[in-house]
């Protein structure tokens, strides 16, 4: 069962990343590009392929295609949501941040919920 804190921080961190697409500290790996150049390539070939399906069987692929890519996606927002908490903890544990009144706020904030 999962802390209330913790969930909250986790909602608030999902939507930290979601929000601003556009800034200049986003990340992008070459690594994914090519993956997505990749996909690109088979897509002619997968579209053949689900064109020749009868009905049931292609629904079948798709709802484990799109099974899949959820899973993909919530994998992806743990590991980024792990790697905020152990950049954190490294932070602290480094003495760069500690805590103080503003972190005792927002942490009453996610105890108890925000103000209306």
């Amino acid at each position: 069962m999962k802390n209330e804190v913790t969930e909250k921080l986790e909602l608030f961190l999902q939507n930290l990343r979601c929000e601003d697409a556009e800034r200049e500290t986003l990340v992008h790996l070459d690594s994914c590009w090519e993956e997505t150049e990749r996909l690109a390539g088979l897509e002619e070939e997968y579209t053949q392929v689900m064109d020749g399906l009868d009905q049931r069987s292609r629904a079948i692929l798709e709802n484990y295609i799109e099974q899949m890519l959820s899973k993909a996606f919530a994998e992806q927002q743990e590991a980024y949501l792990q790697g905020l908490l152990d950049a954190f903890q490294i932070l602290c544990g480094l003495g760069i941040l500690s805590t103080n009144q503003n972190v005792e706020k927002i942490i009453d904030c996610l105890k108890n919920g925000l103000p209306e």
